[in-house]
């Protein structure tokens, strides 16, 4: 019996195509992100140091007049107001700490700026993609079913960039955040991390709030109803499929942007809060019977974030 050539037959099977694509667009992204590619440390390094959850203020932030510094319990003070050694090498830690951040709020060249936004893309990208999978998947059957059916892995694809555009647009804009926090000592440039307990508690409540808005519940609804979205919004041909995807993207990000805005709170590129967004957004969008995890999440985020403001 005669083989059939290996690329017809890869191309019969093109739902495997869009499937294992996918996964090399977040298993790609995600190493690049665990890598720190670019930036001084990597996000293992990040997340060894700042663990879980590490409170703004403690040890560098601000005093009670307002101005940066660094506190110092009173036990730990001789009468003299010499510090002991061992505090002493602590300090000396944290003012290595303090350097390194000085150093990093100054390199927002250009250069520095296109890798911190190619670290933020890149990480929505491998935090993201999974949830539209079944979008995708569906959008490349009908194709194949339609006028269209031989372009359609190549508009797929369009749908599936024009999903990242969306994202790019959020990267910008949380890579101006950042910047913005940072000129004003609310981030450390170093761990990229809120300094300020009130800054924190604002961003907790704030997603919180966000969680019981109705645009929220606009956006979520068409991401979980992948078939509804696409009679919505079918278009034809490649421009067509691109804006398709620049859409559900900007749906999605009508979603998640507030608990995105989280990461300032754990540390930009602390693992722990990286997956565990990625894995809540996740659930939140394909299991829709687990609807109820939203209120929840909704008054654990307001209750947390008010514990640190007061």
């Amino acid at each position: 019996m005669e083989q059939k050539p290996f690329l017809p037959v890869l191309l019969s099977r093109q739902n495997w195509v869009v499937s294992i694509s996918l996964l090399l667009v977040v298993v790609l992204s995600g190493i690049y992100t665990f890598l720190g590619i670019g930036m001084k440390m990597s996000a293992l390094d990040m997340t060894r140091m700042s663990g879980i959850f590490s409170m703004p203020d403690v040890g560098t932030g601000m005093n009670m007049d307002g101005k940066m510094g660094m506190s110092m319990p009173s036990e730990h003070m001789s009468a003299s107001g010499n510090v002991p050694k061992d505090i002493g090498q602590d300090q000396k830690m944290m003012q290595m700490d303090d350097q390194s951040g000085m150093e990093m709020q100054s390199s927002w060249s250009f250069s520095a700026t296109i890798l911190m936004f190619l670290m933020w893309w890149l990480m929505m990208i491998a935090m993201m993609v999974p949830s539209p999978a079944p979008t995708l998947l569906l959008f490349h059957s009908l194709k194949k079913l339609g006028s269209e059916a031989q372009r359609a892995l190549p508009q797929t694809y369009l749908f599936l960039l024009g999903y990242l555009v969306a994202w790019a647009f959020f990267s910008v804009a949380a890579c101006l955040m950042q910047a913005k926090l940072e000129a004003n000592s609310l981030a450390s440039p170093m761990m990229m991390q809120s300094t300020s307990t009130y800054l924190s508690g604002a961003l907790l409540v704030m997603a919180g709030i966000y969680q019981f808005t109705t645009f929220k519940n606009v956006c979520l609804d068409k991401c979980r109803s992948p078939a509804e979205f696409l009679a919505e919004n079918n278009k034809k041909g490649e421009f067509g499929a691109l804006i398709m995807g620049v859409r559900h993207g900007a749906f999605c990000l009508g979603c998640c942007w507030a608990l995105m805005a989280l990461l300032f709170v754990g540390g930009v590129m602390n693992l722990y809060w990286i997956v565990g967004i990625a894995l809540y957004v996740a659930i939140e969008k394909l299991l829709p019977q687990l609807s109820w995890l939203d209120k929840v999440l909704g008054v654990s985020l307001i209750g947390t974030g008010i514990l640190l403001i007061v």
